[in-house]
């Protein structure tokens, strides 16, 4: 089975931290096992998973019938009185019974292969069928008993999914606080440590000083992007669509001073910055915003890039488009998680060898992006990614020295 699971995830049908039930009946009653392959911070895959007595699941088809009001209470006492749930596995073998009296009144449907494949069967009581409506059910009543049946196995089957799902954002959110924390301290410990060197003067030589101060303020700096992130994150999750306010701004100039002040991180892990910017291009932007998008993929280039590598940042004016394209030496991205590495939380590439994060940078520069009128997207550059942000109504605009000097150009 866990053989069977593994060719499946190589072969792309399910994705890793996937969680999988499965019933094995060998040794006589059943149990319920559930795993999945994890990759915990880029390391080998491991395979964590527990196995339980059948009690596990049987437990949570029991709170569904007794607390969810699948039918009236009015038509019986009990809620019991009214269906009988059975719960079987993939080849028949019983798990669970709500009760022992069964009726023709019966529908069954089975659950998605990643749940175990159960096989879930309601059936209606029948003195229950004849107080449904007023006056009795009409004599040819099977057609209405099927489609009853058939939407109270799809509730149960929706209230399946949903406990799915509210485990899924339990465990983002899990994720998020742990990158969170993971990424504020680690700059922490460095601003503590080489402040603690300096205060107690146990440099050796002014370039020590000078090396430590340097630390310092790289720390700072991750810091405050971090910072920003999450509170970016926070306003565009809330709708604060109206703190971007656009006006006519120097892209070119924009995108210089974003790279300097990025630099230094930079090189804190030997990375080389190249520049291809073409001079006066001009267009309504959001400064901030646009500091952040550029940020954002600049970190995100150094995150999954090799050391030592050269990010080439291209900025030209094209068609009435002003194009920022980023590209990094990392190993890319891939088709599945093109498309995803847009929302939310989500992490391409956990076994690549980069470093964690917070999983929200490249949904804060999709949701920036769109809030320009722009598009972003990310596409097979010369060595690794190359992400490609177009902002419209660009232009170029050749300025006299006065007007250079009010844009802030050189």
């Amino acid at each position: 089975m866990v053989t069977d699971g593994l060719h499946r995830i190589r072969r792309g049908q399910f994705q890793i931290d996937t969680v999988l039930l499965h019933a094995d009946a060998a040794g006589g009653r059943p149990s319920i096992v559930a795993w999945r392959l994890t990759r915990p911070d880029g390391r080998r895959p491991a395979i964590v998973g527990v196995v339980a007595d059948s009690r596990l699941v049987t437990d949570v088809f029991a709170r569904i019938v007794q607390q969810s009001p699948l039918l009236p209470p009015s038509l019986a006492r009990e809620r019991k009185d009214l269906l009988s749930v059975r719960v079987a596995t993939a080849d028949g073998q019983g798990l669970f019974a709500s009760s022992t009296d069964w009726s023709a009144y019966a529908s069954e449907t089975s659950l998605d292969e990643r749940l175990g494949g159960f096989r879930v069967a309601v059936a209606l009581a029948g003195p229950a069928a004849d107080r449904l409506i007023i006056g009795g059910l009409p004599r040819s009543r099977v057609p209405l008993l099927i489609g009853m049946l058939a939407i109270t196995t799809g509730l149960i089957a929706v209230a399946f999914v949903q406990l799915k799902r509210e485990r899924d954002l339990i465990r983002l959110r899990a994720d998020f606080v742990s990158g969170v924390s993971h990424e504020l301290r680690t700059p922490l410990a460095q601003i503590r440590l080489f402040g603690e060197t300096l205060l107690l003067n146990r440099v050796r030589s002014s370039e020590e000083r000078h090396r430590s101060l340097e630390i310092i303020v790289q720390e700072s700096q991750r810091l405050t992007l971090l910072i920003e992130n999450v509170l970016q994150f926070a306003r565009l999750e809330r709708g604060a669509a109206s703190g971007i306010t656009t006006k006519p701004e120097r892209l070119d100039v924009l995108v210089h001073d974003v790279i300097e002040a990025f630099e230094p991180l930079a090189r804190s892990k030997r990375t080389a910055i190249a520049r291809h910017i073409d001079d006066e291009i001009v267009a309504p932007v959001d400064a901030g915003a646009l500091r952040q998008i550029v940020l954002n993929l600049l970190d995100n280039a150094l995150k999954y890039g090799p050391p030592r590598q050269t990010i080439v940042v291209t900025c030209r004016c094209s068609d009435g488009l002003a194009v920022i394209t980023i590209d990094d030496e990392g190993p890319g991205v891939s088709e599945t998680d093109a498309s995803r590495i847009w929302s939310p939380f989500y992490r391409a590439g956990r076994d690549s060898g980069a470093s964690g994060g917070t999983g929200i940078g490249l949904a804060i520069v999709k949701r920036l992006t769109d809030l320009h009128g722009g598009t972003v997207r990310v596409e097979r550059g010369t060595r690794g990614a190359r992400f490609v942000v177009e902002l419209p109504h660009a232009t170029r605009e050749h300025v006299s020295d006065a007007a250079r000097v009010v844009l802030g150009g050189a």
